[in-house]
């Protein structure tokens, strides 16, 4: 019964890690990818702060290097 649960937490924390991943790849891709104006930039930012406030640094400095 316990070993069951465990599993089942493990899966669903495997499982949003999964998706945080996908989620942070997708929006680094979309960094990299769609810069090139000032508007896209915006964008990429406005994004990234909703989706993940970890990766909102990130994106700032990836954008900032690229200036």
């Amino acid at each position: 019964m316990i070993e069951n649960r465990v599993k089942q937490q493990l899966n669903k924390l495997k499982a949003e890690q999964k998706a945080k991943s996908k989620k942070r790849k997708s929006l680094e891709s979309y960094i990299k990818d769609n810069s090139n104006r000032f508007q896209d930039k915006l964008n990429v930012v406005k994004i990234t702060q909703k989706a993940d406030t970890d990766l909102f640094a990130n994106a700032i400095k990836a954008l900032m290097k690229k200036k």
